[in-house]
């Protein structure tokens, strides 16, 4: 009498390692591009730190401006990519002239403008975090209100742009809100 043989056949182990194939042609995208939109978030919560830092200098500052002297772009010769930029000790010193505070290396480079007088302020961040080529461009730009509510928009105070855009950013809203420009990472 012959005993029962134990164990799988080569036709279920084949299953099994096609089965796991299909899997991670699925998985592996999906997981780079979630890597991708998880990188990408760091610009949008810069960006609204950034304002949140203007706000607070406004509402201190005796003049109740923004802060006047433009960080202009920081880190110093960012140009966006697929790695982390470091941040000297003056880009961090320019950064804490608003409150502004970075702790290590980021993703984005990051621009800070607010017009003399400092009633508009505008700030913007760019990456090419998967490399393709395409900025991705998040800004925000503040408009003060005149007495009638209405957006006080003068040349001085025109938003910027992306350094990649054609076209400035809008100024007919929404005000003090992260907006995407340019979504790469869909």
């Amino acid at each position: 009498m012959r005993p029962a043989a134990k164990g799988f056949t080569l036709i279920e182990l084949m299953m099994v390692v096609a089965i796991i194939g299909i899997l991670a042609s699925v998985a592996i995208p999906n997981f780079q591009k979630y890597q991708a939109r998880a990188k990408a978030s760091e610009l949008k919560e810069m960006v609204s730190a950034i304002f949140r830092s203007e706000e607070a200098f406004k509402n201190r500052d005796v003049s109740g401006q923004y802060y006047t002297t433009n960080l202009g772009l920081v880190p110093t010769g960012c140009v966006p990519g697929t790695d982390r930029h470091a941040w000297s000790s003056t880009d961090l010193a320019a950064a804490m002239k608003i409150d502004w505070v970075v702790e290590g290396r980021t993703y984005g480079c990051y621009h800070v403008v607010a017009p003399a007088p400092a009633i508009h302020f505008t700030t913007w961040a760019e990456s090419d975090i998967d490399g393709d080529g395409f900025f991705n461009c998040i800004y925000l730009f503040k408009a003060s209100l005149d007495t009638s509510g209405t957006p006080s928009v003068t040349a001085a105070g025109l938003p910027a742009r992306c350094d990649l855009m054609p076209v400035p950013f809008p100024t007919n809203g929404p005000w003090g809100v992260p907006l995407q420009v340019l979504d790469i990472l869909l």
